[in-house]
């Protein structure tokens, strides 16, 4: 296979580099303003470009915004993946709650960005396609957590399908509740709130 030429090669990685400053500057200016406020003048400027240069790569807001949400839960999928690759399976279950609730707990912009907080409550204006790859990714996290509760406990496969959207819920509110600084205000700290939840499930 010949190789590639200097020249195409480096238009490549100053592409990426443009691409990714593009999307770095989207997610600050998503997290200041707000998906439904965020213009693509907003974020050409904050990425110190014109609106014209953002078109090759996103047709608009809403696929900047999906591309930063994709990558979050390629991100995520990749850490629960490393964290319950191996270990006992006694602990499985509880490494891979930790793991999601500690990726979240870290990236508070990331955890918005997974709830669509920075437009409300609900995927509107990601298109049908878009909204599908993402639950898709999101579905791929899920089942991670499925997979360790089968490792740890001894349920059947539907009683795991259901108690892995459970835990899910669960470490939503929870990671909802440090976010917003509730956990704090109630007297409560996550750490022991996750212990004793992980200590409950390797009980039953």
């Amino acid at each position: 296979m010949p190789a590639v030429p200097p020249r195409t090669d480096r238009n490549e990685r100053l592409s990426a580099l443009r691409r990714q400053m593009i999307l770095d500057a989207a997610q600050r200016v998503f997290e200041r303003d707000g998906l439904e406020k965020t213009t693509l003048r907003a974020i050409a400027k904050e990425a110190g470009c014109t609106t014209g240069a953002i078109y090759p790569w996103f047709a608009g807001k809403e696929a900047l915004y999906g591309a930063l949400l994709d990558a979050s839960l390629q991100r995520l999928h990749t850490h629960l993946l490393a964290a319950t690759s191996g270990g006992a399976a006694a602990t499985a279950a509880r490494q891979a709650i930790q793991a999601f609730f500690g990726y979240y707990a870290e990236r508070r912009t990331d955890f918005s960005l997974g709830l669509y907080l920075f437009q409300g409550l609900g995927p509107r204006g990601l298109g049908r396609d878009m909204d599908e790859r993402l639950n898709g990714r999101l579905r791929q996290c899920v089942d991670l957590l499925g997979h360790a509760l089968a490792r740890t406990t001894s349920w059947p496969e539907a009683t795991v399908r259901v108690e892995q959207m459970n835990v899910f819920t669960y470490l939503i509110g929870l990671l909802l509740l440090l976010h917003t600084r509730r956990l704090k205000s109630l007297g409560q700290q996550a750490d022991v709130l996750l212990d004793h939840y992980c200590h409950a499930l390797e009980q039953r």
